[in-house]
């Protein structure tokens, strides 16, 4: 309580303990004020890098569903995301109340989740649509050469008999490249009887191709090769009358022609 004097006036030690007192709230105002600022100023910051986060998001985004070759529309990122709902506060009589600095960064930080999770999943799109790609068996097992000898009966080279060849020939340089007509796990890399030097790829879901006569081998059993891959080079080994590959398809576990896995076009 502040005490007066009889002339209705504040003593000169209440004056100055009063003077004191404001000038202690005066102060812890600034200091507030202060702080205030300092924080505004880091939210400030924060909101912009979020903002610039955004951006780089959409443009990435928008990068991966062109690459994706995605439907237009499917993610969309130039657009706002589609949202809508009725008007609770509305209904409820409540009046609107714009949003104050931190819910609006926590909007943002929200889009920033939502944006992370549509990347996401097309990211596995497109790595799932890659690894069906590898694993897709197209092409010729060579990078220059012809074929010599297809697939079925023939007139056996060694013998003059009928025979059935249960694979494709691809004659060319002693040396040149073999390559690997679709990703897979080496589970041959070595000498079989009647091919040589043999290279086995498992390219999975029953696929398998099968490379003989090579003069070397570059891979080891266990070995993930990529679709183009060199796996060996071209030779004579085992059963040949010259350089050239042996080229098999086998679909859980019988031989196939190759001609159909040969002249498809690759993904």
């Amino acid at each position: 309580m502040v005490n007066v004097n009889v002339g209705g006036s504040l003593t000169a030690r209440e004056l100055s303990q009063w003077q004191k007192t404001i000038a202690l709230q005066q102060s812890e105002i600034e200091k507030v004020r202060g702080n205030a600022s300092l924080e505004i100023d880091a939210l400030a910051v924060q909101l912009a890098q979020i903002q610039g986060q955004i951006l780089r998001l959409d443009a990435l985004g928008e990068r991966l569903t062109a690459m994706a070759k995605l439907d237009a529309g499917e993610f969309d990122f130039s657009s706002p995301a589609a949202q809508g709902g009725p008007d609770e506060m509305t209904e409820s009589g409540i009046s609107y109340q714009p949003p104050d600095f931190v819910s609006l960064i926590d909007q943002l930080a929200m889009q920033v989740d939502k944006r992370e999770e549509q990347l996401n999943i097309l990211e596995n799109l497109l790595l799932d649509r890659k690894l069906q790609d590898d694993v897709y068996i197209a092409g010729r097992p060579i990078k220059k050469g012809w074929m010599s000898s297809p697939f079925g009966r023939r007139t056996d080279p060694f013998s003059g008999r009928p025979a059935w060849h249960k694979g494709v020939d691809f004659a060319g340089k002693d040396g040149s490249d073999v390559i690997a007509v679709g990703s897979g796990v080496v589970t041959w890399a070595g000498k079989r009887s009647g091919y040589g030097n043999l290279v086995e790829i498992n390219h999975g879901n029953g696929y398998v191709t099968r490379y003989g006569h090579n003069k070397d081998i570059l891979v080891n059993v266990g070995d993930i090769i990529s679709k183009g891959q060199t796996i060996s080079l071209m030779g004579s080994t085992g059963r040949s009358t010259g350089p050239h590959v042996h080229f098999e398809v086998l679909v859980n576990g019988r031989q196939v022609n190759p001609a159909r896995y040969i002249y498809r076009a690759s993904r």
